[in-house]
């Protein structure tokens, strides 16, 4: 038997629902005759050619609809289609440009924030916000940060309505003895960055424990809408003290806020303290507010660990105050040098009380209710 064509088949289709919505339009004039003859009234039987003629406009109706209802479903399925939410790519540790294709295939847009390259290839994205996995809208803003030769410091787009927090996760992989200024026009010099500390008991390096918790503090302010740009989000950089306090007045942050830990020759020294700027002309418009947060967040961190109380401490000499120009404190968050305080810190649940404190601390001072 010869297979139908497909226009054989939809003509077909359509004589066979002809037919049916003839007969039913048959039937329907004949009842409204009956009962008109019944009421009295005079009306005459259709011909076979008026129901036909009918049957073709009911036929001619229903496509009609159907293609209307179609059409209508077609639209809402396309609209419902573009208001769903993308999930933000894995972008850290490619290339720039590479990252802004990917973006650009997910219907996302894209802001750069360069900073100083350090030992990491040109162009390489150190960090993303937001996360990767995160559900956003289409057209939604990316923020990537990446490596940036041509940077002395972070180049960041003007900053949304709203506060926000520079945070400085202490030291680097590999530190930089290479001298700069103290502090703006200083004769006087110091090491640019150090690598830090290291754990008596863990043998875990300072830098390390600095960037966990930053990245935990990081999470909780902007879980509170605090824009925070991060100074490194990776051990591999190489930016001096001058640079991440100029990374902070770039980004004209509200807040300076540089985390680490604490070592000594007295394995027995324990517990936390906050240092802010103080003492000389370089600080002396930023000295007042430091201290003020400064307060804060000892009281907070305190209250979340249960830490020893080491207190606040004014400091004139370090290059991360000195040219700094926004509000800036430097959180001293255990000693490595004491092997229960150590271990602590490298313990995730520890780092949350920590973090959980520092962000309560920043908060207050900020005036953002929790």
């Amino acid at each position: 038997m010869r297979k139908r064509s497909r226009a054989e088949r939809r003509e077909k289709a359509r004589t066979e629902r002809k037919r049916i919505a003839l007969g039913a339009t048959v039937a329907a004039l004949t009842l409204i005759a009956v009962a008109a003859l019944a009421a009295g009234l005079s009306m005459r039987t259709p011909s076979s050619s008026e129901a036909a003629t009918a049957a073709d406009a009911a036929v001619l109706s229903a496509e009609t609809t159907a293609a209307r209802t179609q059409a209508t479903l077609t639209d809402a399925a396309n609209t419902t289609a573009t208001a769903l939410p993308v999930e933000v790519p894995a972008l850290t540790g490619m290339q720039i440009a590479e990252a802004e294709v990917l973006l650009k295939a997910a219907g996302l847009a894209l802001t750069r924030v360069g900073t100083p390259a350090g030992d990491v290839a040109p162009g390489w994205v150190l960090d993303q916000r937001p996360a990767p996995g995160e559900r956003v809208q289409p057209g939604s803003v990316i923020t990537l940060t990446f490596a940036d030769p041509s940077a002395t410091e972070a180049t960041t787009t003007p900053r949304p309505a709203g506060f926000v927090v520079c945070i400085d996760p202490g030291h680097q992989g590999t530190g930089n003895t290479d001298p700069e200024p103290v502090g703006p026009g200083a004769k006087e010099t110091k090491p640019k960055v150090s690598s830090g500390a290291t754990g008596v008991t863990t043998h875990v390096p300072e830098h390390e424990i600095a960037l966990a918790i930053s990245l935990k503090v990081r999470d909780r302010l902007e879980r509170y809408g605090v824009t925070v740009v991060m100074t490194r989000t990776t051990a591999n950089v190489d930016i001096s003290n001058a640079q991440r306090a100029q990374v902070a007045n770039s980004a004209a942050a509200n807040l300076f806020l540089r985390i680490h830990a604490d070592s000594s020759t007295n394995a027995s020294v324990n517990g936390v303290s906050t240092l802010y700027p103080g003492g000389n002309e370089w600080v002396a418009p930023i000295s007042q507010r430091s201290l003020k947060a400064a307060s804060a967040i000892q009281r907070e961190m305190l209250r979340s660990t249960g830490a020893a109380d080491r207190s606040l401490a004014e400091r004139a000499d370090l290059s991360g105050f000195n040219w700094a120009t926004v509000p800036s404190v430097l959180v001293e968050t255990g000693f490595l040098s004491n092997p229960a305080e150590d271990k602590k810190l490298s313990d995730p649940a520890y780092q949350d009380k920590l973090a959980d404190g520092i962000a309560r601390g920043v908060l207050e001072y900020l005036g953002v209710t929790e």
